[in-house]
């Protein structure tokens, strides 16, 4: 056992909180959309060239590009981690990285949950335009059904972040 756990869903299921909290708690949790990692980046998806994005910048972008996780970076955080660790994100490949972790957790709301979420949160704005509001809304549930057909566990978040912390927890054990 690795003691390795992957978090992931769409934005607004509280992926970036649960990270706070479970460091607050003394257990690594690595939020791939820190910059303090810089674990990922927005790429051309046929080019794989590096992209800048800017939020609003609107629905051409979001077709022609993809959110991405240097895996191998990644590998190396992993490997320097004491002790049991949380990787939290979601990127266009992370089927690529699935198998480094023991478990993976898929995080589920409701949509008009994770949409109010996203409108009142004020640490990331993605998800806020409208542009990015209907491509989250285009692809979130393909991401759902995939990941649970792969066997992930989910984990409803539509309650208070205790709750759905000691529920991740609790799996883990």
């Amino acid at each position: 056992m690795k003691n390795r756990y992957y978090v992931t869903g769409v934005s607004g299921t509280g992926k970036s909180t649960i990270a706070e909290e479970l460091n607050k708690r003394g257990i690594v949790a690595i939020d791939q959309d820190s910059d303090e990692y810089e674990l990922c980046s927005w790429k051309h998806t046929e080019t794989m060239e590096d992209a800048v994005f800017e939020y609003g910048i609107g629905k051409a972008f979001l077709e022609a590009h993809d959110y991405y996780c240097d895996v191998e970076k990644l590998k190396r955080l992993l490997d320097t981690a004491k002790g049991p660790a949380f990787v939290l994100g979601v990127s266009a490949n992370q089927d690529e990285y699935l198998d480094l972790f023991d478990k993976v957790f898929l995080l589920h709301c409701s949509e008009e949950t994770f949409i109010k979420r996203i409108n009142a949160r004020t640490t990331n704005d993605f998800g806020k335009h409208e542009s990015e509001r209907e491509h989250l809304l285009g692809w979130y549930k393909e991401l759902e059904r995939g990941l649970m057909d792969k066997g992930a566990i989910v984990i409803d978040t539509e309650g208070p972040v205790e709750g759905v912390i000691e529920e991740i927890l609790r799996h883990t054990t």
